[in-house]
C-alpha cells in the first residue's frame, strides 16, 4: 500500500512541518525511503479543534451506532491485510507469528467493546426512587471529551493507533488525537486510514479520529496543554508519563492523564516451591523475561527468594539458561540506549553483582542487549530505590533476603507495579496470606504459581498499579473497564422523565440492566 509520510488530521492528510523522520528497521539498523513529517502546532490546533466539534454530534449518538462504527473499525484494520504485518515487522523486528497474533487481539478488543455497547449495563445507570423526605435521584455514565492518546512502541497493534486506549475512549464516545509512535510510523499510518476509512464509512464527523506524527516531545506536549482535550491516555516510560501528568497538571484546567508507566513486577518464590520445581520455574522464569526480548510492562524484574543453597542454586540455574539463550532484537535505538543507560546505572552499585550479561549485545547490525541476570541482597534494595527501576529489556535482578522476615520487610519497601507473583505450595497455603495482602497493595494484578507476561483480554482483567506503575491505580488499560477512564457519572434530580436519557427513563426503552432502588433489574420503574 501506498503511503504518504503525512499526518491524518480529521478526514484529510497533511504535511506542514518541514522537519522529517524516518522509519528505522531494528534488525540492521537501515532506514526506510520515506520521510514523516513532524505536525506543527498549527496542526495539532486544528486536530484538536476538530475533534472537539466531533463530539458535539458524538455525544448524542446511541450506544448502538458506536458499536457499528467499532465493528467496521475492526473490519478494516483486517482489510489492511499482510502489509501491516509486513509493515510492523520492518519497523520492530517483532516477527510475523508475533504481530499475527496481536492484530487478532487488537481487532478482538475492539469488538469486545462494541459487545459491552449493544449490551447497555456499562452506563451503570443507577435509579433512587422519590421517597418521603428524599428527591428522585438517577444516575449514569457519560463520555469525558476528545481524548489525546500516546501510541506504545512496544505493542505497535494492540497498544498503538486502534489500540486499547483508542478503543475504549471512542467506546466511550469521545473522538480521539492520537499521538503514533516514532518507532513505527508506517504502521502508525495503516492504522490511520483504517480507522478513517471507518468514519467515512459510517458517516461518523471528521473530526472523530486524527494522528500526528512526531519523532521529539514537541507534539504531544502542544496536544496535552490543549484545551480542548479533557483526557489523556499513555502507555510508555516512566519518564515520559510523568512529564505528560505534570504538563496536564500545570493547565489552567487541570485533567486526568492515565499513564501506564514503568514497573518491576516482583516475583517472590518459597523454599518449598523450589524444592519441589525448581527446574519447572527457572524455566519458565527464563522464558517470561526473555519473551519478545523482555520488552513488556510486565517483564518478571525482581526475583525474591530467602538467601540457601537451593536459591544461589537455582538464580545460578537461571542464569546460565539466560546466557545460553539467543539474544533478541530491541525495537529501536531509544529502547537500547535507554536500557543501557539503565543497567548501567544498576551495576555501577557496590552491591549489586552481574551474573551474566550487562552490555549490548555482540551481534552490531541490530539493536540488541544481551540478556542479563544480576544479584544484590535486601538491604541493598532497602537503601536505594534507584534499584527498583525498570530495566525494559531481558533483564532480571535476583534479591536474597536473610530470611522470611527480611523478605516481607523488602515486600514493604517496593514501590507500585502492575503484577506481583507467588510462587509457593499448597501446604504453605495457612502462611502465605499475609504476604498475599502486602502484596496486593503493592500491584494491580496478583498471580499464583505462574508468570506475569501475558495479558488476558477479559472483563476482569485489571492492568494498571500504584504509582510508579500507574498514575491512576484505580483504573485499567485492559478489559472492558479500560471505558471507564474516558467517562463521567452525572446525576439527575427530579428531572422529568421525558427530559431523561433514554437509560434512566421509568419505561427502560433501551432494555438495559439497572440499579433500581437496591435491586438489579432490566425492567420498568
Amino acid at each position: 500500500m501506498q503511503l504518504t509520510g503525512q499526518n491524518y488530521i480529521a478526514g484529510a492528510l497533511s504535511a506542514e512541518g518541514a522537519d522529517t523522520f524516518f522509519s528505522v528497521d531494528p534488525r540492521d539498523k537501515s532506514s526506510g525511503d520515506l520521510p514523516f513529517h513532524n505536525a506543527t502546532r498549527d496542526e495539532v490546533d486544528r486536530a484538536v479543534s476538530a475533534a472537539v466539534s466531533a463530539f458535539d454530534e458524538i455525544r448524542r449518538f446511541p450506544s448502538s451506532k458506536i458499536a457499528e462504527f467499532l465493528d467496521e473499525v475492526a473490519a478494516q484494520i483486517e482489510a489492511l491485510g499482510d502489509d501491516l504485518l509486513h509493515t510492523a515487522d520492518r519497523e520492530t523486528g517483532l516477527g510475523l507469528p508475533r504481530l499475527t497474533g496481536e492484530r487478532a487481539r487488537t481487532t478482538g478488543q475492539i469488538r469486545s467493546f462494541a459487545a459491552l455497547l449493544r449490551d447497555g449495563a456499562y452506563l451503570r445507570a443507577i435509579i433512587n426512587s422519590e421517597a418521603p423526605g428524599q428527591p428522585a435521584i438517577k444516575q449514569m455514565q457519560f463520555p469525558l471529551g476528545p481524548a489525546a492518546i500516546f501510541a506504545a512502541s512496544n505493542f505497535p497493534f494492540a497498544f498503538a493507533v486502534a489500540g486499547g486506549d483508542s478503543a475504549s475512549a471512542l467506546a466511550a464516545g469521545c473522538p480521539i488525537v492520537v499521538k503514533a509512535h516514532p518507532g513505527h510510523p508506517a504502521t502508525s499510518e495503516l492504522f490511520a486510514r483504517a480507522i478513517s476509512a471507518a468514519v467515512e464509512t459510517q458517516g461518523f464527523p471528521a473530526g472523530t479520529f486524527s494522528m500526528l506524527q512526531g519523532s521529539g516531545i514537541d507534539v504531544g506536549g502542544w496536544l496535552v496543554e490543549h484545551d480542548g482535550i479533557e483526557a489523556v491516555g499513555f502507555t510508555g516510560s516512566l519518564r515520559g508519563g510523568r512529564a505528560i501528568h505534570d504538563i496536564a497538571a500545570r493547565r489552567p484546567r487541570p485533567i486526568p492523564v492515565y499513564a501506564e508507566m514503568g514497573s518491576v513486577n516482583p516475583v517472590v518464590i518459597t523454599q518449598a516451591a523450589l524444592a519441589a520445581r525448581a527446574d519447572e520455574i527457572a524455566e519458565g522464569l527464563v522464558g517470561s523475561v526473555t519473551m519478545g526480548t523482555g520488552q513488556f510492562c510486565t517483564n518478571p524484574g525482581l526475583i525474591l527468594l530467602e538467601d540457601s543453597g537451593a536459591s544461589r542454586d537455582f538464580i545460578a540455574s537461571v542464569s546460565d539458561q539466560m546466557g545460553a539463550a539467543p539474544a533478541g532484537v530491541l525495537l529501536n535505538q531509544a529502547v537500547a540506549s535507554g536500557l543501557d543507560s539503565a543497567v548501567s546505572q544498576t551495576a555501577a552499585n557496590a552491591r549489586i553483582e552481574v551474573l551474566t550479561g550487562g552490555d549490548p549485545a555482540a551481534d552490531g547490525d541490530a539493536f540488541g542487549y544481551s540478556n542479563t541476570v544480576m544479584q544484590t541482597s535486601a538491604a541493598a534494595i532497602r537503601a536505594d530505590d534507584r534499584l527498583q527501576v525498570e530495566h525494559f529489556g531481558p533483564v532480571t535482578l535476583f534479591v536474597l533476603c536473610d530470611d522470611s522476615a527480611d523478605l516481607r520487610a523488602t515486600v514493604g519497601a517496593l514501590e507500585g507495579n502492575l503484577t506481583a507473583t507467588v510462587h509457593a505450595e499448597a501446604s504453605e497455603l495457612g502462611d502465605i496470606g499475609d504476604l498475599l495482602h502486602q502484596l496486593r497493595e503493592k500491584a494491580g494484578r496478583v498471580i499464583w504459581n505462574g508468570f506475569p507476561t501475558g495479558v488476558a483480554v477479559v472483563p476482569a482483567m485489571q492492568h494498571g498499579g500504584p504509582y510508579p506503575a500507574t498514575t491512576a491505580p484505580g483504573t485499567t488499560s485492559v478489559g472492558t473497564n479500560a471505558i471507564y477512564r474516558f467517562m463521567r457519572p452525572i446525576a439527575f434530580q427530579n428531572v422529568p422523565d421525558a427530559l431523561l436519557p433514554p437509560a434512566l427513563q421509568d419505561g427502560n426503552p433501551l432494555g438495559i440492566l439497572r440499579l433500581v432502588d437496591g435491586v438489579y433489574t432490566t425492567g420498568v420503574v
